[in-house]
């Protein structure tokens, strides 16, 4: 019996472009990304001509490209990006709906938004070869009038609540920080229990990738987002990433099943070296075989001063596979080398 092809899967982090060639982008990553059978990643921040900025009331700022950018993803070769992050919604509904149809034009599949609750909460799905992926897209970012709902366009968003607590010494050691608790409400979880389930149904992988935890250059993770990530894969997913940090976190392998907390920015516009962007990130490989995860590695990668990612082969890298090794102390993850990557060890 002929045994089946090894399908590839590629899973990047933020994207974010605003230049003159949009294409230009990906130059230097453009094969391996378009070599792959997968190719998905975060669209941080709307494609689109139209849309008004929304007032923040908690300040911020608004991103926003203009519609051509749209052919970097094209160029890029992405087969479906997730559209659920705090910046979808700068420009109101208008400027989501117009990303939105914008990707369907391009048979880009995407998950995280939509006209209503039912598409926000719909994974993408990408086959190839009879093997389905599908994609869940969440943000942990949003003001209430972000979320979709039954009949209004809007994101799919898993709430986060947040305490904090004073140190025991706190009278001894005036200044000393508080102790920060954070959790997923409850109804946001069952929501994804059954939003995994469903795409199970549909499909033979299920990934989950969340926009979520602190970031300014924040390494160090939030409760929430280790039980988020570990209930995503109680609840049936076969691997995790995530996003929004602008820096690459710690990676866990749980129940034989990786999570990468944050692949941080892959190619992002306003990189603000000064509030703690970092020009590193993570290109995530999945191998796949009879429709099923077989190994997991990651390559590392860092943006140019043009913010032009590249691939770093495992010299040029070392430093960074230092600090990925380092910021997954606490999960005790075992990585090994193969020739142009770093393997999790316990999810192959």
């Amino acid at each position: 019996m002929t045994k089946k092809k090894e399908l590839t899967m590629l899973l990047v982090g933020d994207v974010f472009v605003v230049r003159d060639d949009p294409p230009s982008v990906f130059q230097h990553v453009k094969d391996l990304l378009r070599g792959a059978d997968f190719t998905f990643g975060n669209l941080e921040g709307t494609v689109a001509d139209g849309g008004t900025p929304l007032a923040k009331a908690t300040g911020g700022t608004h991103f926003k490209s203009d519609a051509k950018q749209i052919t970097a993803i094209t160029a890029g070769g992405f087969n479906a990006m997730n559209v659920a992050n705090n910046h979808m919604m700068d420009f109101g509904h208008e400027a989501l709906l117009e990303t939105i149809d914008q990707l369907d034009r391009l048979g880009i599949a995407h998950c995280g938004g939509g006209r209503n609750f039912a598409e926000a909460h719909a994974p993408s799905i990408v086959e190839r070869d009879g093997c389905r992926v599908a994609m869940l897209g969440y943000t942990c970012l949003s003001l209430n009038d972000w979320i979709a709902g039954p009949q209004s366009p809007g994101l799919a968003a898993v709430r986060a609540q947040t305490s904090y607590e004073p140190p025991k010494r706190f009278m001894e050691v005036p200044g000393t920080p508080p102790i920060i608790h954070s959790w997923v409400l409850e109804e946001d979880k069952a929501q994804l229990k059954l939003d995994i389930a469903a795409a199970r149904q549909k499909a033979d992988i299920v990934l989950c990738t969340f926009h979520w935890g602190v970031s300014s250059g924040f390494v160090k993770l939030t409760e929430y987002q280790v039980e988020l990530g570990h209930f995503a894969i109680d609840a049936g997913a076969d691997l995790v990433f995530g996003h929004h940090p602008h820096v690459p976190q710690g990676v866990e392998a749980y129940k034989g099943k990786a999570i990468f907390y944050s692949l941080g920015n892959f190619t992002f516009a306003n990189h603000n070296p000064k509030g703690g962007h970092e020009l590193e990130s993570l290109i995530v490989r999945c191998r796949i075989q009879d429709k099923k995860i077989k190994s997991v590695e990651y390559l590392p990668a860092c943006s140019d001063n043009l913010i032009n990612p590249h691939a770093l082969d495992l010299v040029k890298g070392r430093y960074l596979i230092d600090i990925i090794k380092k910021r997954s102390m606490e999960f005790d993850t075992r990585f090994t080398e193969s020739a142009d990557s770093v393997v999790i060890a316990e999810a192959s």
